[in-house]
């Protein structure tokens, strides 16, 4: 998959990825996807790996995180933080829409029990 069919069939921008060099691959900054960088300088969009997973398993992602230079550390450090961010607050809308869901369910029985 060529990077302008990544972008189009994803709905994501060039902006959205960051390039790190030393570890060989590119950042989604939007949803944590990384993909290697292949030997004439384009990227593998089939082969990704989420940087959340590797987040959770850092101890088989050591390495890795050790290598990144200054800066790509902050990049992906801020990436992991924005992603935590997003999944926590659609967790609260979740609940929200489940509670609202629940207490439409509520007065609905109520008012046609």
């Amino acid at each position: 998959m060529s990077l302008n069919e990544y972008l189009t069939d994803n709905s994501f921008e060039k902006k959205d990825l960051t390039i790190l060099f030393t570890v060989g691959c590119v950042l989604n900054t939007e949803n944590g996807d990384t993909f290697p960088m292949l030997d004439d300088n384009t990227f593998d969009f089939t082969d990704g790996l989420n940087l959340m997973d590797m987040d959770a398993d850092r101890r088989s992602s050591e390495e890795w995180f050790e290598t990144l230079a200054w800066n790509e550390d902050v990049v992906v450090e801020d990436t992991i933080n924005y992603l935590k961010k997003q999944s926590t607050q659609e967790q609260r809308i979740n609940r929200t829409d489940h509670v609202s869901s629940d207490c439409f369910q509520s007065s609905f029985s109520v008012r046609n029990g």
